[in-house]
């Protein structure tokens, strides 16, 4: 008899669609814009929801990212629809350019699912989650969507 996935699977979480994550059209916010159209779909222990698209999410107030520095933030959504952010260690961005050291991403929260993240890299300037506008001066931003969080971090 062939296993056709169906028997003893318990739990799991992790997304099921792309989010569409990218800044919001507000300062210093985010945004999920799935490609469809018809907001994410993910799954918590097993259990699946549902959030519509949203733009002007509120980012996180996280510690200062300093000057010259690359980091990883994980964007993460519990079973309520809350999205909040879970910041990386930084690494300076001339090193990661060199290959001496990876970013790597952030574990989510107990109970949260991970959408996606970005990187944020700064030359000139700091970054603060929740207060520095992602369009900002010397800070640039990459979003990307997840099904579940990369076992590998980046590369320059």
């Amino acid at each position: 008899m062939s296993n056709n996935l169906s028997e003893r699977h318990y739990g799991g979480t992790f997304c099921m669609s792309k989010a569409g994550l990218a800044e919001g059209t507000n300062a210093a916010t985010i945004k999920t814009a799935a490609p469809n159209g018809a907001g994410t779909d993910y799954c918590i222990d097993g259990v699946l929801y549902h959030k519509a698209d949203t733009d002007n999410i509120a980012m996180t107030a996280l510690a200062e990212q300093a000057d010259n520095t690359t980091c990883l933030y994980l964007v993460q959504i519990n079973a309520s629809g809350t999205v909040s952010l879970v910041k990386g260690d930084e690494v300076a961005t001339e090193d990661l350019a060199n290959d001496e050291v990876i970013a790597q991403w952030p574990e989510p929260s107990a109970d949260n699912c991970p959408l996606g993240g970005f990187r944020i890299v700064t030359s000139g300037s700091t970054f603060t989650s929740g207060t520095t506008d992602l369009g900002a001066a010397n800070i640039t931003d990459t979003f990307y969507d997840f099904f579940a969080v990369p076992p590998a971090g980046l590369l320059a």
